[in-house]
């Protein structure tokens, strides 16, 4: 069974509890990036690399690419609240490094502002997680990404059908450079033939040499192996979508070599209808890159 295509932005979450005093819950959100940026923020503030580092881990089991921001939020259960604690030590400590201050220098008292704003002076109460409660937030952490990556699975798929109505005018495209240079041989000897009628009297220029002009020209004109190309690059294209997965880079890198044979094409050729269908094959490849730079 082939991978699912991805979309690098969604969201998912999870919520429960972590021990019988806490609970927790997890919302992430991720955008487009060029590669996997984990932006994580915990209320409150939960400082420890060991528990970064963990959280990067689980993340990185699923998602490949992306901007994913998380937010972690903390709770305590009903019951099991976990006040204001003030450290008065750190008042007094402050005071007694007060009164050895110079002469002279008078201060106001300290205000509420003035304490709350004093490192240390001030916690919220809050205990370190302990080692099951930060396995149980590693777990809601793994639904959360599970959810979002299906939401992003989700949008793949939607995106999908544009994806495929876009490579498959590239397809015709392709298809008619083909049918074109079948004949621009002979178009081309039509016009030298009418341009020298109106400019030399008749049989003035030999045969040979009039198709021997005729043939340099057709060779500069000859799109067949930039058809051929892009056929090949659109075949590459949908395999790459049936395989699904991690493709967005090697879509990108296919789709610069699309627009590479493009305009190779359209600088060698100069039929009829040229220019129009070149601009509806360059909007499709524009259209391509938007959808495509938002696959993972």
């Amino acid at each position: 069974m082939s991978a699912h295509v991805c979309s690098m932005t969604g969201f998912g979450e999870a919520q429960g509890p972590l021990s019988d005093r806490r609970a927790a819950e997890v919302r992430l959100a991720s955008l487009n990036g060029r590669y996997l940026e984990i932006h994580i923020r915990t209320q409150p503030r939960l400082d420890t690399s060991e528990l970064e580092a963990a959280i990067r881990a689980v993340l990185a089991e699923k998602l490949q690419r992306g901007r994913v921001s998380v937010n972690i939020t903390l709770q305590p259960l009903p019951g099991q609240g976990e006040g204001l604690e003030f450290h008065w030590e750190v008042l007094e400590e402050l005071q007694r490094e007060l009164a050895r201050r110079p002469g002279g220098l008078e201060l106001a008292p300290p205000s509420l502002r003035d304490l709350l704003a004093l490192p240390g002076f001030c916690a919220d109460g809050e205990r370190a997680l302990e080692g099951e409660e930060r396995t149980a937030l590693l777990g809601l952490l793994a639904q959360a990404r599970d959810n979002l990556l299906a939401a992003r699975v989700e949008e793949g798929a939607a995106i999908l059908p544009v994806l495929a109505a876009d490579i498959d005018l590239l397809a015709g495209f392709a298809a008619w450079l083909g049918e074109i240079n079948a004949t621009v041989r002979d178009a081309l000897l039509a016009r030298l033939r009418a341009r020298l009628a109106e400019v030399l009297p008749p049989g003035s220029l030999p045969e040979d040499r009039l198709l021997l002009e005729v043939a340099l020209a057709a060779d500069r004109a000859d799109v067949a192996e930039e058809a051929q190309r892009i056929e090949s690059h659109v075949r590459q294209a949908r395999r790459l979508l049936a395989e699904g997965g991690p493709v967005g880079k090697r879509l990108e890198f296919v789709l610069q070599e699309l627009l590479r044979e493009v305009n190779t094409a359209a600088s060698k050729c100069r039929e009829a209808g040229m220019g129009e269908r070149v601009v509806e094959a360059k909007a499709a490849l524009e259209r391509l890159r938007e959808q495509v730079a938002n696959l993972e």
